[in-house]
């Protein structure tokens, strides 16, 4: 029995040594693979610091947090946490199989209840998000970013200036190129930290929104935006539009900023910029009388009226303007050449781009045809066949508030305005009075009452449908301003799109907004 039993171990111990060697090749093999796949590091861009974007008084408009992550065991305890954050209303920004990135600011409540309901990591804090105070606010102006830098508004238009560092990862790379372990970070620091400070102002910016919503909400109107500038150092104090998005969560709907992207047939409002052309270029001086009987002209053929079939007679040059007569502006205009016409639009900055940067930074357009027929010219002097953006507009009546010279527009508070002298400061205080009159005696008579002298042109154009022409009952109304009268200090510019047909003159519907803004300013003390 010894023996059999000496065999049957020998017979084992030869059976064990091929198994064990195979075990050892086995391992080895796995190490050399191992060893295989991890070729090299390599490193990526995963992250970029931004710097904070700021008012003119120094508030955060735009500011990178840091956002907490919770991570997971399993499957199954994420969506426990994630049926939790949504019930106590917490925004979940993304998740992943084993990880949330939650809302900054979730309440210790919510934390104590998913830690209680599941396993999970502590909260660690370990990538940036960006955060816009404000929200909606100034979501059109200020824009946003995401993993690709500034994509809207001003994230984008100063994106370079704004990437204040870079965080950079480096990790163990397989031949294949994946990730695999022993992570790690730096921060690169690109230089320059300080914050990119505007020439915004918080205030004006929410009585403004706040007023300007109101407006299109009783009008019924499709939207709208307005603009506040200094007229004395062109400064944007204020710059809204509506409908507006959030750009702390943008991706379900991103609104135009309709100041400078909306471009339209100004109407009215071109009338001063017309008259202002006329007395520089000596083809009417201010007691010049001219005669509108019947109330209509026809031009090349084609019949134009006073709004209303009014009939205003013999009226001067300033009358043109405080009664918005289409005739007297087209007689005015008839008497311009072609190049005179257009080179008038064009020293007021019409057809020009802003030389403030922006994304879509556009010239408007300027009826093209070589020879204006009189109809053309009409057509340009009452702001027809001309399409500008409220920058634009506003950049023409800082000659008015300026004794005839133009400013340019500017949104940051490091860069200075070009100033050019456009009209002589006899004829910029005729057009200005002109706009006085307007208030007190014209088409925006309801603002002749308020406490600030508020000077201002009313604009009511139809709106040009491309493909099917002038759609019936939609318009645009505006109104553009320069408060106070007696000491120029601003300009303002409201538009409202397409208000209801029944009440849909810039007197009526943009006006107002303009009354309101200037009596909070006065009890704010910017007047």
């Amino acid at each position: 029995m010894s023996k059999l039993r000496f065999l049957f171990l020998i017979f084992l111990i030869l059976l064990f040594i091929p198994a064990y060697r195979y075990y050892q090749l086995n391992q080895e093999r796995d190490l050399f693979l191992a060893a295989a796949e991890i070729r090299n590091t390599a490193s990526e861009i995963n992250m970029q610091p931004r710097k904070k974007i700021l008012d003119r008084n120094g508030i955060e408009l735009a500011t990178d947090i840091l956002r907490p992550t919770l991570l997971f065991k399993n499957e199954n305890d994420k969506n426990i946490a994630k049926d939790i954050l949504i019930s106590e209303s917490q925004e979940i920004f993304l998740n992943t199989k084993r990880r949330i990135y939650l809302e900054t600011k979730v309440s210790k409540s919510t934390l104590s209840n998913i830690q209680k309901a599941c396993s999970c990591v502590p909260i660690r804090e370990d990538t940036f998000k960006r955060y816009y105070p404000f929200g909606s606010i100034f979501g059109p102006v200020i824009g946003f970013s995401g993993t690709d830098g500034g994509l809207e508004g001003i994230e984008k238009v100063m994106n370079d200036d704004l990437v204040i560092g870079e965080i950079k990862s480096t990790f163990n790379q397989s031949g294949r190129g994946e990730k695999l372990y022993g992570q790690l970070e730096d921060f690169i620091n690109l230089g320059n930290n300080e914050s990119l400070s505007l020439t915004l102002d918080t205030n004006l910016q929410f009585k403004l929104f706040n007023e300007l919503k109101d407006a299109i909400s009783n009008s019924k109107a499709k939207g709208g935006s307005a603009l506040i500038m200094s007229s004395e150092s062109g400064e944007i104090l204020a710059m809204v539009s509506y409908p507006t998005f959030n750009p702390n969560n943008p991706y379900r709907v991103i609104e135009r900023n309709k100041v400078i992207d909306d471009f339209f047939e100004p109407g009215s409002l071109i009338k001063p910029v017309t008259v202002a052309g006329a007395l520089k270029l000596g083809h009417i001086k201010k007691d010049t009388v001219i005669n509108t009987n019947p109330g209509f002209v026809t031009l090349s053929g084609y019949k134009r009226s006073e709004a209303g079939g009014k009939n205003f007679g013999r009226i001067n040059p300033s009358e043109t303007i405080s009664k918005s007569s289409q005739v007297g502006i087209a007689k005015i205009a008839i008497k311009f050449s072609s190049d005179e016409m257009r080179e008038n639009l064009g020293q007021f900055g019409f057809g020009k781009e802003l030389r403030m940067q922006w994304i879509n930074n556009s010239a408007g357009k300027i009826i093209d045809n070589p020879k204006l027929y009189d109809i053309d010219k009409a057509s340009l002097g009452y702001g027809y066949s001309l399409t500008s953006n409220l920058l634009q507009i506003a950049r023409a009546y800082s000659v008015f508030a300026n004794e005839g010279i133009m400013i340019e527009p500017r949104i940051l508070s490091s860069i200075k305005s070009d100033r050019v002298r456009v009209l002589s400061k006899s004829a910029a205080s005729f057009i200005l009075d002109s706009l006085r009159m307007t208030v007190l005696d014209g088409t925006a008579s309801n603002l002749k009452d308020e406490a600030i002298a508020i000077a201002g042109k009313t604009g009511t154009s139809e709106k040009y449908i491309e493909g099917v022409g002038y759609a019936s009952e939609k318009y645009v109304s505006s109104f553009a301003s320069i408060f106070p009268y007696n000491e120029p200090k601003f300009i303002m510019i409201v538009s409202i799109d397409e208000p209801d047909p029944n009440k849909y003159f810039g007197g009526d519907v943009s006006a107002p907004v303009v009354g309101k803004l200037s009596k909070f300013m006065r009890r704010l003390k910017y007047l």
